[in-house]
Parts: C-alpha cells; sequence; structure tokens
C-alpha cells in the first residue's frame, strides 16, 4: 500500500463516527421498563450531556454529537425512549410524563452529575414533562430542538394544519408502517450520519409496535398542554430550531416564555438539524454549556 493510499485510508477512517468508544447497556427506568443507552467519553468528566430522541427514532442518530463531545472530554449518553429503539417495548405508560420518571432513572442510575438534558422533537416533550414533575435540581442545563411543547388539545385549533397532517400520516403509518418508516427518515433529515443508512434507521423504528407507535405519537402531541411547565425551566435552556421549520414561530414563542433562554435557527437543515448540520450544532451547543448565562435572560433572535 502506497503512502498516498494509507493517507486516505486514514481519512476515511477519522471522518466516520467512532463507535469502538461508545459502550451499551441497560438501566432499569419506571414500571419495570429496561432503557438502553449508548455512552461516550469519561466517566469522571466534569461536564455530562443526556441526549433524549424522537419519536421511535434509536439514540444512534446521535452518533456525530457522542463522539464529538467525547473527545472534548465530556460525558455523553443517549438512550432509547422506553418502546423505542433497543428499550423495553411497554404495553402502558406511553406518555411523556412516564418517560420523564425514565429520564429520572437514568440520571441517578448513571450518576450523571447535573447533566445538560437535550431532547429533539418528541424528546421536547419528554424533557417538558421531566421539569414539571422533578423540577431542575437535578441538571445543569435544558435544550429544545426543532419541537414546541405540545398546547395539547388546544393544537387542534391552534395549529389545525399540522394536526391533519399528523392524523393523515398516522393512516398512512398503520397501514404500511415499513414504507411509512423509511420515508419519515428520508423527510426528516438529508442523509444519515455514516455508517447508518435510511432503511437501517427505518428498521430501528419499526422496533416500536404500531399500535404503541400511535400512542406515543398522541400522546405526546394532543392529549396534554404543557405549556405551563415552561415557568419552571429555571435554569440556561437553549432552543435550536431548523429554519425551515414550519412550527419556527411557535418555537420563538416557546422561547420567549422561558425565564433563561437563548433561540437560534440553523439554515440548510431538515427537523434533524443535529444531523444535517452536525459542526455548527455541535459548535453551538458546546458554546452553550461552556457559557450558559452568556446573553442573559433574553431570547436572541434568530440567525436567519
Amino acid at each position: 500500500m502506497n503512502f498516498r493510499s494509507k493517507l486516505f485510508l486514514f481519512a476515511l477512517a477519522a471522518a466516520q463516527p467512532a463507535y469502538s468508544s461508545t459502550h451499551e447497556g441497560f438501566i432499569d427506568g419506571a414500571d419495570g421498563v429496561r432503557i438502553h443507552y449508548m455512552e461516550a467519553g469519561a466517566a469522571r468528566a466534569s461536564q455530562s450531556l443526556l441526549f433524549i430522541p424522537g419519536w421511535r427514532v434509536s439514540a444512534k442518530v446521535w452518533a456525530r454529537q457522542l463522539d464529538f463531545f467525547a473527545s472534548k472530554g465530556f460525558r455523553v449518553v443517549a438512550i432509547d425512549s422506553r418502546s423505542q429503539g433497543e428499550s423495553s417495548v411497554s404495553a402502558g405508560g406511553n406518555t411523556p410524563e412516564n418517560r420523564a420518571q425514565d429520564i429520572d432513572r437514568v440520571i441517578a442510575n448513571l450518576a450523571l452529575d447535573h447533566p445538560t438534558v437535550i431532547g429533539w422533537s418528541q424528546g421536547v416533550q419528554d424533557v417538558a414533562a421531566y421539569v414539571d414533575r422533578f423540577g431542575t435540581a437535578a441538571v445543569a442545563n435544558l435544550v429544545l430542538v426543532d419541537g414546541p411543547v405540545s398546547a395539547g388539545p388546544a393544537d387542534v385549533t391552534e395549529t389545525a394544519g399540522m394536526v391533519k397532517q399528523v392524523l393523515q400520516g398516522i393512516g398512512v403509518y398503520a397501514r404500511a408502517p415499513q414504507a411509512y418508516s423509511t420515508g419519515m427518515m428520508q423527510a426528516i433529515m438529508q442523509a444519515p450520519p455514516a455508517p447508518l443508512t435510511f432503511d437501517a434507521l427505518a428498521v430501528e423504528a419499526q422496533k416500536t409496535p404500531v399500535d404503541i407507535g400511535i400512542s406515543l405519537l398522541v400522546s405526546d402531541m394532543l392529549t396534554t398542554d404543557r405549556r405551563p411547565a415552561l415557568k419552571k425551566f429555571d435554569k440556561p435552556t437553549l432552543v435550536i430550531a431548523s429554519a425551515e421549520s414550519p412550527l419556527l414561530g411557535a418555537q420563538q414563542v416557546m422561547s420567549q416564555t422561558l425565564p433563561k433562554s437563548r433561540f437560534v435557527t440553523i439554515e440548510h437543515a431538515r427537523h434533524a438539524v443535529f444531523v444535517d448540520a452536525p459542526d455548527e450544532f455541535n459548535r453551538i451547543l458546546e458554546r452553550f454549556v461552556d457559557s450558559p448565562n452568556d446573553g442573559g435572560s433574553s431570547p436572541r433572535p434568530p440567525s436567519r
């Protein structure tokens, strides 16, 4: 093998997520549920991050964040929410309020010392439910990624177009879960983090039984008004939104409601902004964690 070939292989290896540095395990969540997690970085790091995924999406989607922040000296954990990925499938209790208990158990059982908790999409509802029930004493900061908290039944009128689209999608999902899952992944990101593929992410998504998947979605979006919980967000909170989000305005309003918030948008990225623009996302998150009080209590204007 010549020098140029070796250089190419070295560069290729460097571009891939370092799965060898990530280990996996299970902890006891609430109600006897087993929660699967992926972890990278030093166990005794001074700062830790906990990533909560979206609806039916595997913890593997956070691969670029696990690698980047572990290399920066953080302890990094990403979980499969209950009834998703490798975590236990639960016949009941598939609500953000129950998943909030799982988050509390993850923090306690993994001895995460005041982590920054990052929730994306469905994970935004989970973080809101967690803060509503447990407060913020166990966390350092909070991050809400590309999703406003649910207004519950009020969303039927306040965001009628979105609700109609979701209900139409549920019908497609029920009839053709495999095709729907693949199409969903292709809609929320431009390309999956290597070495994952759209098909691999769709296979992960189908580990959630269809009936439970529908229950998850309805519980997340239409049953509970979680906006009052925003008043309890008394730790620095970062809202990161896709500039293309159809709910960008709702996220801006949410940010203005939060007591200590910062608001930023990422251009040219779909719903999974941390996948489509990982370098920018990671820089924004790193700056926030290093200086969470920068900018005071007023949200920054969008960066678009």
